[in-house]
């Protein structure tokens, strides 16, 4: 039985001020009519039946995960968000809890996706691979010299579109970025991965042996108070680096369908068709004399005139008029903000 597990913890802040703290962008039509996160599940339920279905997210989340139509049951709350490793450990221990041969496929919540039925049947590549008991991820083939995502280098081939992962690397510089993308041997990490719960499990108790009792501790009972044992122990770590890096089981299956992990507001320019001249609109707008912008409002109306590569965003509570070319700094400005406006 294939589970899928949701990671819905994230804070969006690339996305601010329609991403909030209370709201972050999981929870927003940011790229067509529905939330990203159902989105995710719809797309998932071919291959998972709804049941099976899981959500990890933190306390605060977690009301608004079942406005969504989510299960109390269903919805894993971490005490604290301590990046993916400990999302993962968590979840594959619950997950054994109730069922012993569980396969675990972990999916973001803020992706954009666009053909569901060909990214299950690449899902469906990985299924006899996890059952031999590897630990399988899915690389994305580039498509421009992307310095936002981490790479991973095609190894040993073992069939048509599956690999061996030879290793994993950091962003890398925009140089780096297009010595990657003309030698065609590497894949963006796409944060998306299957395995068995018991083996993932192992992997990380492995790799990462001061948690280890603690996660026994949680197959044999998962209470509260043995969930915040675990997360009062070590440091936040992606499983990538924690794990994945090091591990000798990583199969890498080569992706083709077109993605995107929605990491800021210029993500609408690759998703959303731009207008004649060149602009993306959602919500109410009118541009005059405007070029290759980016207007979303979530509440009234953006009213512009002679605009050019900026992104203007309004929502009831704050307004964000920023370059195009500066959004990825938006995280840090919004950790100079009010919390009120966070």
């Amino acid at each position: 039985m294939i589970y899928t597990v949701i990671m819905a913890g994230g804070r969006g802040r690339r996305f601010w001020p329609a991403s909030t703290e209370k709201k972050p962008k999981q929870f927003l039509p940011i790229v067509g009519d529905k939330s990203l996160i159902v989105q995710t599940r719809e797309r998932i339920k071919a291959l998972t039946p709804l049941e099976k279905i899981k959500v990890i997210t933190t306390p605060e989340l977690k009301k608004e995960i079942e406005k969504f139509g989510f299960p109390k049951e269903n919805i894993f709350v971490e005490p604290k968000g301590m990046n993916t490793l400990y999302a993962i450990a968590f979840s594959a221990a619950k997950l054994i809890k109730e069922d012993k041969e569980a396969l675990m496929l972990t999916l973001p919540s803020d992706h954009w996706i666009s053909d569901d039925n060909e990214f299950i049947n690449t899902i469906k590549k990985g299924i006899k691979w996890a059952e031999k008991e590897y630990l399988v991820t899915y690389g994305i083939v580039p498509v421009r010299p992307e310095t936002g995502y981490g790479y991973i280098e095609k190894g040993q081939k073992l069939e048509d579109s599956v690999m061996k992962a030879k290793r994993f690397t950091e962003k890398p510089k925009i140089k780096t970025a297009n010595d990657y993308l003309k030698s065609k041997n590497f894949l963006w990490n796409s944060g998306i991965f299957l395995w068995k719960a018991t083996i993932i499990l192992d992997e990380i108790k492995k790799y990462r042996p001061e948690i280890s009792e603690y996660l026994d501790k949680i197959t044999e009972n998962p209470t509260e108070e043995n969930v915040k044992l675990l997360y009062k122990i070590g440091v936040p770590i992606s499983i990538d680096y924690g794990v994945l890096e090091r591990s000798e089981k990583v199969v890498l299956i080569e992706s083709e369908f077109k993605w995107d992990d929605v990491g800021a507001w210029t993500s609408l320019e690759r998703i959303e068709s731009p207008n004649d001249k060149g602009n993306v609109e959602k919500g109410k707008v009118i541009a005059i004399n405007c070029n290759n912008n980016i207007f979303y409002s979530d509440d009234g109306i953006i009213v512009a005139k002679d605009l050019s590569k900026m992104v203007v965003v309004r929502t009831s509570n704050a307004t964000l008029i920023i370059p195009k070319a500066d959004t990825q700094e938006l995280k840090e400005i919004v950790e100079q903000l009010p919390k009120k406006y966070k």
